[in-house]
């Protein structure tokens, strides 16, 4: 099974990088059981969503990925809905909104237009992890 999946990360790697979305999704046709190994090792480029809930927009990345849904760090829903999708923890919650409002601010004022979405997740250990991404 590892050469299969090696086989078309060396195929990915060959490809033109301007037509990654494509040639990742044709991978994903022929071979869907690669799906989680796949798209966890190839990087895409951010993609802008809108949380049907807020009306706002965020950025859609592996760290905000659960299966074929984005989580939104406004509402903290799926899209697609995904009923048992991975959430943080009430008190990282927390710290996710107000990191979400602090960077939103400091795109505005700094980067003058553009998207900014802070994901926050528990660890194993009790700590925890996170990103901020920014878009312009």
């Amino acid at each position: 099974m590892g050469d299969v999946l090696d086989s078309m990360l060396d195929l990915m790697r060959r490809l033109p990088p301007t037509r990654i979305e494509e040639n990742l999704n044709a991978l994903l046709d022929i071979c869907p059981e690669y799906a989680d190994d796949l798209l966890g090792s190839v990087d895409q480029p951010l993609k802008l969503l809108t949380d049907h809930a807020t009306g706002r927009d965020y950025l859609a990345c592996d760290y905000n990925r659960d299966g074929d849904s984005y989580r939104s760090p406004w509402s903290n829903e799926y899209d697609p809905p995904l009923e048992d999708g991975t959430v943080p923890s009430t008190k990282l919650r927390r710290l996710e909104v107000a990191a979400n409002d602090a960077f939103d601010t400091y795109r505005e004022m700094y980067y003058e237009g553009g998207v900014s979405s802070v994901f926050l997740w528990d660890q194993d250990d009790g700590g925890f992890a996170g990103v901020v991404l920014f878009k312009k």
